[in-house]
């Protein structure tokens, strides 16, 4: 997708190429939600409501500035932000949602639980790493950001994002290594 033409369509009144925009970036904007740490539902609100936001707010985007991509998980990072800040999330409601999808997975191939379980400790060893690292990990990974975007979307240097990828990748590892102990 040529996002730049689609832009100029919405420009000039082309109300439905924003569609085009939902339609390309709502999978990669729901997954960097997920990696958050998000519930799937919360993720759903938030990638609806940044869609919005990115509508309403589309005069402000600069090209110039930063790429449309950046612009907009960036709207979607402010926002699962905050809602993580609002959220408690205790290791305990992480647990026990781990052990319940468990159960339910009981009547699953063995294959499929054992995914399952790796998943959810994924998952639950993410949720433990400091926010900043959380985010930087799936700007990288998960939305295939360069570091320089991620540098000027945190308001950081290259070296610090690398900083904090390299020291979450190290985290999860020990965090994962030390699940199996």
């Amino acid at each position: 997708m040529d996002i730049a033409r689609v832009l100029a369509r919405i420009a000039e009144g082309d109300r439905e190429a924003f569609a085009e925009v939902v339609e390309a970036f709502q999978r990669p904007l729901f997954r960097f939600l997920g990696r958050m740490g998000l519930t799937q539902a919360v993720a759903a609100e938030i990638a609806q409501e940044t869609f919005v936001r990115a509508w309403r707010n589309l005069g402000q985007y600069q090209c110039d500035r930063a790429e449309f991509s950046t612009w907009l998980f960036s709207i979607a990072r402010n926002m699962a932000l905050n809602e993580l800040t609002r959220m408690s999330i205790s290791r305990e409601s992480l647990m026990d949602s781990a052990a319940a999808n468990a159960i339910c997975a009981r009547a699953a191939p063995v294959d499929e639980i054992m995914q399952q379980q790796s998943t959810a400790r994924l998952h639950l060893a993410f949720s433990k790493l400091p926010l900043a690292d959380r985010t930087a990990l799936a700007l990288v990974y998960v939305q295939e950001l360069q570091l320089a975007d991620i540098a000027a979307l945190e308001g950081t240097t290259v070296g610090a994002i690398k900083t904090r990828v390299h020291r979450a990748k190290a985290k999860l590892r020990e965090l994962l290594g030390a699940e199996h102990e």
